[in-house]
């Protein structure tokens, strides 16, 4: 039912743009943006293309039934993992779509990893919650509008193998 490829980075240029629209889909209402909506998906488009040109970053698509269903952008740095984005299509949000995302990315991590750190729109109160359902915890962030939280990667790896 639900497929997951890493993004080919020499497709960028034809992915980018859905992705973008999945990410407006999900955060218009939360954290609306003062730019034109092309403004705001050529700036998107432009920051994650330029941020993929980075070895460590990467994308995993989700798939299912063979839609696009949502996306998670990371990289890992020595013992970090760092979630950059996680959307997904709000037909599959509160499914088992995250559940097996979250098994698929430990399978692919390097046995090293740690510690999890996000960052999470003050205003996303669903990201926030699961975020703190996992045990992550906010630590200090100077930004108005994001907080900055850390995870115990163990901790939250053994949650996902209890399923």
């Amino acid at each position: 039912m639900f497929r997951f490829d890493y993004l080919d980075k020499s497709k960028k240029d034809e992915i980018l743009p859905t992705l973008f629209d999945i990410f407006y889909e999900n955060m218009f209402a939360i954290a609306p943006s003062e730019l034109p909506l092309e403004d705001e998906k050529n700036e998107f488009v432009c920051e994650i293309s330029r941020a993929l040109e980075k070895e460590p970053r990467k994308i995993i698509l989700c798939y299912c039934k063979g839609e696009l269903a949502g996306f998670l952008m990371y990289y890992t740095n020595q013992n970090l993992l760092m979630i950059e984005e996680l959307q997904l299509i709000s037909k599959y949000q509160k499914t088992m779509l995250f559940y097996r995302l979250c098994k698929f990315l430990i399978a692919n991590l390097p046995e090293n990893i740690e510690k999890v750190e996000s960052f999470a729109h003050r205003q996303n109160a669903n990201s926030l919650s699961l975020q703190a359902s996992l045990g992550m915890q906010l630590i200090e962030c100077e930004s108005p509008l994001f907080h900055h939280l850390r995870g115990d990667a163990k901790a939250i790896v053994k949650r996902f193998e209890r399923g």
